[in-house]
């Protein structure tokens, strides 16, 4: 899947065919396997820390009680709005620096030191005003606790960055596995003694502090004193187009939360927010996998080598995520009621649109770590800013066509932006979107086929969770025989792929 040192000579065989035709024993160096297995580690994480989520969650709720909950929740987005400035977008442009350059790292991080308190000592004093605003007495200790966070955070940046250059991420994702256990650990401690919201405040800062404190022993580089505003100006640049496109997504989905609630009501707005929250969350947790690994990636190899690793990746993601999205679709009124209950009647809907919309956006979004590492962070960027326009005038459409044509709005402009992210980065990035979504055509087919096993054996028994995992089991069956008869030749190219990596020969 990475690159070797030697040259190879790639044939695509129905235009999806990635894997040598001429190396017996292809060339993978130490750096490339570290990376394939810290990209695997960290799409574990994912999935663990998703499922502790899940687990979590119930068992909070139950300790703490809505009002808790209520007080906690009006303390967060405060911090999470900052958090997105924390960083200054330095987290990913670092990775591009030599380690050698010793003044650009040393003025990263004092920079990112001054930042982080700066926006902890403000924060702390919003929480001031808030709690006085609120009339909540307790919300200005919350906020200033949750405040520590943005300095852990900052010290998090180079570390990690270096960890990344160094093709070592597994660290990264040892470094939040751990510390969300012991977040999780202590949330539970504190909530059984009685300490209220501020057990998930602990929890949030505990998480931030544990992962700092694993990435800088892991590297244990020191900076130099000494700064220079001119050495870090590009990355500033750079940064500060990724801080900008953080904001404008936050912003829109702000706004867009705003009207929605107005014209259709909470309750409704509840059902929206969770049906897309669930969505982007899955989907962003697999896709994640392969950002880190093809960003760092891009940083070192040759153009033509970083568009065969695309579209390998893209692939390999589209096997994992359309059939899960395109059943779970299929399933979603099933699940929901078995797991929620009868209040959220209008969330099978709104899932059936949003999970394999946010699955396709994903792959469609894995040019962005190309485009960063080629210094066109920008079209990513103007991309965002016309899906948030987007979202927000098909919102506006409600007006006329009713939260239905809201929903279908929505269908479009996420495909336009998909559409946009494979189509103007092709020329910056030289990854042309029809070989990458030739390579897709039939793990779609397969899953679409899939979800219509579902729906048909479903048909034929009781509702249910017995129902239901035979559905599930037999659309999964459905898939997987579908890609054998379909797809045969391509899978086994694509275990050879993958067998390279975490094989050694």
């Amino acid at each position: 899947m990475f690159a070797g040192k030697r040259h190879r000579v790639f044939r695509h065989n129905r235009g999806t065919s990635l894997t040598s035709e001429t190396e017996k024993k292809p060339g993978i160096s130490p750096e490339d396997r570290r990376m394939a297995f810290g990209a695997i580690a960290g799409g574990v994480v994912n999935i663990i820390k998703t499922v502790l989520q899940l687990l979590l969650l119930p068992v909070m709720a139950r300790l703490l009680g809505p009002s808790e909950f209520g007080l906690y929740a009006l303390a967060l987005p405060t911090i999470s709005l900052v958090t997105l400035l924390a960083d200054g977008g330095l987290g990913n442009t670092l990775v591009r620096e030599q380690e050698s350059s010793s003044l650009v790292w040393s003025s990263a991080f004092w920079a990112l030191q001054i930042m982080g308190i700066t926006l902890a000592v403000a924060a702390a004093v919003f929480g001031v005003f808030l709690g006085y605003v609120a009339q909540q007495p307790r919300l200005p200790g919350l906020i200033a606790l949750l405040s520590l966070s943005l300095v852990f955070l900052t010290l998090s940046v180079a570390p990690l960055a270096r960890l990344t250059r160094r093709k070592n991420i597994g660290v990264g994702a040892s470094a939040d596995l751990v510390s969300n256990i012991v977040g999780a650990t202590l949330a539970v401690t504190l909530a059984v003694y009685g300490a209220g919201a501020w057990s998930l405040a602990g929890q949030y800062v505990v998480t931030f502090g544990v992962r700092a404190i694993i990435l800088n022993l892991a590297v244990m580089e020191f900076p130099r004193f000494e700064f220079s505003f001119s050495a870090l100006r590009p990355h500033l640049v750079s940064g500060g187009i990724m801080v900008a496109s953080r904001i404008s997504e936050y912003a829109g989905r702000a706004v867009e939360n705003l009207m929605l609630d107005k014209l259709f009501g909470t309750a409704l707005l509840g059902s929206f927010t969770f049906a897309n929250q669930v969505s982007k969350f899955a989907s962003e947790s697999v896709a994640n996998m392969s950002w880190g690994a093809l960003y760092v990636q891009a940083l070192t190899e040759s153009k033509d080598r970083i568009v065969i690793l695309h579209r390998q990746l893209c692939r390999l993601l589209g096997l994992a995520m359309l059939p899960a999205t395109f059943i779970g679709a299929a399933a979603a009124p099933e699940l929901v009621s078995l797991l929620l209950g009868p209040k959220w009647a209008d969330l099978p809907f709104l899932l059936r649109i949003f999970l394999p919309l946010y699955a396709i956006s994903a792959i469609c979004s894995q040019t962005a770590p190309v485009l960063l590492a080629y210094g066109r962070f920008e079209i990513q960027f103007w991309c965002i800013v016309g899906l948030t326009v987007g979202r927000l005038l098909a919102v506006a459409g409600g007006i006329w066509y009713g939260f239905t044509g809201v929903a279908y709005g929505m269908i479009a402009v996420l495909l336009t932006y998909s559409v946009a992210m494979l189509t103007i980065s092709g020329e910056a990035t030289g990854c042309r979107p029809l070989p990458m979504l030739a390579g897709l055509v039939r793990p779609a087919l397969s899953s679409v086929i899939a979800a219509a096993a579902y729906l048909f054996t479903s048909s034929f028994f009781p509702l249910g969770a017995a129902g239901t995992l035979l559905g599930l089991c037999a659309a999964l069956a459905t898939y997987a025989l579908c890609m054998v008869l379909l797809d045969w030749k391509n899978l086994r190219e694509d275990w050879t792929s993958v067998r390279r990596i975490l094989v050694k020969h």
